[in-house]
Parts: C-alpha cells; structure tokens; sequence
C-alpha cells in the first residue's frame, strides 16, 4: 500500500511539472526542436476541406454534460477541454488531431456514480515521433455489473414470477422482467442473510471505487508504425451489495399497504467468492507495466475519414512491482474506415473493429473485464464501447471476442459563430461472445445487437454521441462522448 502511494505522489509530481512546462512551450515555441518532419503515411493526411476548417492557435470546447446510461443512470457535470492545434505552418499541422489537449471533467449521477478526471494528451511531442498521454481519474460506481465469470455468463437471463420459491422458471427473459421479479421478497436461505426476508435487489450489483494514475509513450516509425510503453496504478476498492436495506414488495400483496423495505440477500458475487470461483473480492492495488506495437494510418483519430488500426500489447502486473496479483493480459483490435461511393456520398463513412483480449489465471474479477487499446480502455463485452444492447459486463470471461460495424453518414455541416458543427447519423451493429480459455474458441453461440444514433461533431474533434440500442435482452439509449470506437 505505501509503495503504490508512493508511486502515485511521484507521478503526480511529474505529471504536474511536465504540465509546467508543455504549455508555455507549445503556446510559444521553443529552440532548437526538430524542423524536419518525420516520414509519415499521406493517409494521415487530413482531406483538404477538414483541412480548411481545422482551426489555429487556441480553443476551449466546455460541455454541460447531461448523460444517459442504464447503469449508472442519469447524471451531469462538464466536460472541458483546452486544445493547442499551432499555426498552418508548423510541420504536422496537416497530421494531427490537435497539437496538445488538457480535458477536466466532472462527473455524477443520480445513482451514485462518480466519474472525474483530469488528461493530457500530446501527439508528436516537441515536434518529434514521440506521443505522451496522461491522466488521473476517480472512478466510482455503486451499480456496478457482475453476472458471472466464463462462458456461464452466457447463459440467458431468467426469473421465478415475483421471486417465488417453488415456481418455475421463465427462461430468455428481458433485462426488465428480470429486474422486477428481483424487486420481490422471498424466504432467506443462507446463513449469511440475517433477516426472515430478503430480496434480490442487489444480486448482479457491487461497488467498484478506483483512483487510476496513467503515463504512456508512444513512438512513430516506418511511416505508420508505432511502439508503445505504459504504466497504471490503480487503488480499487470493492464493497457489496448484500445486506444494504431496499424498499420491497410483497410477493401475494404487492401494490398495496404490505409493501415494505428488507436487506439485499446473497449476491451473485459473494457465492462466486465462496465457491473459489474468482480473486479480488474486496479489491486490491494493481500496478500495470504495458508494451505494444500497432500500424495506424487513420487520418483523423477523434472522427475518421479512412485508414487502418492495427494493434497488439501485453501486460503484466505482478507483486514484484508493488500489485496485489500476479496476471498477464494480451489485447489485439483492428479498427477500419473507408469512404464509400465518394462520388455520389461526400461524406459516407464504413467504420468496422473486431478485438479478442486475454487474461490468464490469477486476475482479480474486476481486472478480467478489463481491457486496454491504444485509444483508451474498455471493460466488459456489453455497454456503450463493446455491444451496445446489452448492460455493462454482462459477458465476461478470460477470452473475450467482439466486433462492430458502423456506417457514418455527415449530412449536414454549419457554423454559429465561429464554432464548426457537423452532424452525423449513424446505423450500427454490434457482436460479442466469451471463452473459459483460448483453447475453447469457436464461432457459434455470439450474442447481437444492432441500433442507430446521432453525432454532433464540434470543431472536428469533440464528438458528441446518442445512441439507441437493442439485443434480445434489452433496450438502451446511451448519452456520451466520443464515438463508441
């Protein structure tokens, strides 16, 4: 515990004293850095319309954030973000999104969750082939999702009609009549529920709280080639649902004046633990150490046009470096864009990813559903990043594979003041599944889901996203930022 504090005051330090000293730099220039630029793929190019509207020197996007989500329910907040874009003239002025990015944001909703952060995001660093990123952030979720570990997660859902012991089940049920028949009391039927009656209420749910510190280097090579190193430091905290009072309804008199407030029962998450089904029950510290190689010829990576993304890195955390745990991780994604009939469709853009991610043995329950991309990280097949249409995490398992395809159509482009705004609709189709091992492999048994959303794009590089999504479980509509890959 102290070497990860440690570790975490250290970096603070450092991520204090580079902020210092970027930015009176990238507002004024500095001797000496190179004025030659690297070879790059001319895919990276940005089109010479976008290119137009790019803007120069300094520009603040600040955003109400009114977010729609149904697991962490409905919050607010703002976003803010301070972007340097430089001169016309400066060498990669025609390659990059931004030539430095400072985002602040602050985050809550009425169910508990709290989401802030603060990130630092510099691509060819001092006009070099070098990129650094870095953020800090608080994560805190009492309603977080745990429907198992492995391909059990697969299963469908199903209830007993009004939680009553000794009637049968309903099988392929939707997340909503699932959640209704949890609502219910029934009898208690394990030592650990201490009242007559319980209910299921928190059943699939637990508290995820982390403070997350996180540096990244990259390197450009070979045109389009990148390497990357990164280090996390996370300190997570588990707490449990059972036992915490909710209001209850009564099964034969439900609606009326019987209705009353009992203790969640045993949790889906506290029978895995007692089962020695998974680690990590109450938490723990996790130091990540990350490596990795990709191909990226993507011309715009807030909102592409074209190109490819292509990755692969590996983790290892392990006690040795201060983490709780000893695990590996492997994560492997291709992401691509094309314009289709640009000739008829000016602005019709074909978006595709498909990512398999590893974890061997020893991962804690909540790092198993985690997974990291040179964009960012994901948790979970299910939820906004992986398969809309499904809650968040609802398949999880050591060997995760998923997929989407988008098509991204700009219909309409305008300007109020001196703001750019486009707008975007966009139809899209999601797919996933999960293994207990690499070894078990196969393509039968995927889940779907598909939907269609709209895109406010500010300034090309802030991306508003709503979207409205549907499986065979449920129905969902997401409020967020930045497309869902």
């Amino acid at each position: 515990m102290c070497f990860c504090r440690l570790r975490i005051r250290t970096m603070i330090g450092l991520l204090v004293l580079l902020f210092g000293n970027i930015f009176p730099v990238a507002g004024e220039g500095i001797q000496n850095v190179p004025q030659v630029r690297i070879p790059l793929d001319e895919s990276k190019r940005l089109d010479p319309g976008e290119l137009a509207e790019k803007r120069e020197g300094w520009y603040i996007t600040a955003i109400p954030l009114l977010s729609s989500d149904p697991v962490r329910g409905q919050g607010g907040g703002i976003r803010a973000s301070l972007f340097f874009n430089g001169k016309k003239s400066d060498l990669y002025y025609e390659y990059e999104p931004y030539r430095s990015k400072v985002t602040l944001q602050l985050f809550q909703t009425n169910e508990g969750v709290k989401n802030h952060f603060i990130q630092f995001d510099s691509p060819y660093l001092f006009n070099t082939a070098f990129r650094f990123k870095s953020s800090l952030g608080l994560d805190y979720n009492p309603n977080s999702q745990y429907f198992g570990i492995g391909e059990s997660s697969l299963g469908t859902l199903s209830y007993r009609p009004r939680n009553l012991p000794g009637v049968g089940q309903v099988g392929n049920a939707s997340f909503d009549a699932y959640e209704a028949s949890q609502s219910y009391i029934r009898p208690s039927r394990a030592a650990s529920e201490i009242t007559p009656t319980v209910s299921d209420q928190g059943y699939n749910q637990y508290l995820f709280n982390s403070t997350t510190l996180f540096n990244s280097i990259d390197y450009t090579f070979w045109k389009a080639f990148k390497w990357v190193v990164a280090n996390e430091i996370s300190k997570n905290i588990i707490g449990h649902s059972d036992g915490v009072w909710n209001p209850s309804k009564d099964p034969y008199w439900a609606g009326s004046i019987w209705e009353t407030s009992v203790p969640n029962g045993e949790s889906k998450l506290t029978e895995d633990y007692k089962a020695g089904k998974i680690r990590g029950y109450n938490g723990g510290e996790i130091v990540y150490l990350r490596a990795g190689i990709a191909y990226d010829t993507r011309d715009f990576e807030p909102d592409p046009d074209r190109g490819i993304l292509v990755e692969l890195n590996v983790a290892n955390v392990s006690k040795h470096t201060g983490s709780n745990f000893d695990y590996n991780k492997v994560f492997f994604q291709t992401k691509y864009f094309y314009k289709i009939l640009p000739s008829v469709f000016e602005e019709l853009v074909f978006a595709t990813r498909g990512a398999l991610g590893y974890t061997s043995k020893g991962a804690p329950f909540s790092e198993v559903r985690y997974m990291w991309s040179l964009d960012g990280p994901m948790t979970g097949i299910g939820g906004l990043q992986t398969m809309r249409g499904y809650r968040q995490d609802r398949f999880v398992a050591p060997m995760v594979g998923f997929g989407s395809m988008e098509l991204r159509w700009r219909f309409a482009t305008f300007k109020i003041g001196d703001e750019l705004f486009t707008l975007s609709l966009v139809p899209f189709y999601d797919v996933g599944r999960v293994w207990d091992s690499e070894k078990r492999i196969n393509l039968q048994g995927y889940k779907h889901s598909w939907g269609g959303g709209l895109r406010v794009i500010w300034n090309q590089a802030t991306v508003i996203l709503i979207d409205f999504a549907k499986s065979r479980e449920d129905t969902q509509m997401f409020v967020d930022f930045s497309h869902a890959f």
